[in-house]
């Protein structure tokens, strides 16, 4: 494996009390896309800004969560929490070579961007959206850490039938 891009922050901390480690993690997304703002290719990133009985957006919960169909639940994912401050800087650097840039037609008809830094296993997903007025942002549906070959391969199948 190559080095990582100078502009990936190292991986944070989710071991300790949950408050806490929740706590932490979400000054991480709020200083990331609150605070000074997120664009990408010069359209602004939006979240879903709904709370569900929580204090945190759904936003947030997505990238730091993955839904359990066992209990039918969304439950902390570590892998995918830890990575936390690569989210921002994967979506601002996607015209770095390491990372790959892709539009893709979800069913639905629905256009989804695909912002994966393949090297180190993690992809952020977009979805262009146009607002009253013809503004266009970004919507930013989730983020993970990819954790195993299938869904490798399923990134890899979208990239080969992606559009445009």
């Amino acid at each position: 494996m190559t080095a990582a891009p100078n502009w990936l922050p190292d991986i944070v901390s989710v071991s300790g009390e949950w408050e806490k480690v929740l706590a932490r993690l979400y000054r991480i997304f709020d200083h990331d896309f609150r605070q000074t703002g997120c664009s990408f290719e010069g359209i602004l990133v939006w979240w879903d800004q709904r709370k569900l009985d929580s204090p945190y957006e759904e936003g947030f919960w997505h990238l730091i969560t993955k839904f359990d169909h066992s209990c039918q639940e969304r439950l902390l994912d570590p892998r995918r929490s830890e990575r936390l401050p690569w989210c921002k800087p994967t979506i601002t650097n996607c015209d770095d070579p390491e990372v790959t840039v892709w539009d893709y037609e979800e069913a639905r008809h629905k256009i989804r961007t695909y912002v994966w830094l393949e090297n180190w296993d993690y992809v952020v997903i977009l979805e262009k959206r146009e607002l009253r007025g013809g503004r266009t942002i970004a919507f930013l549906i989730t983020a993970f850490h990819i954790g195993g070959n299938s869904t490798r391969r399923k990134l890899r199948r979208k990239y080969e039938d992606r559009i445009g």
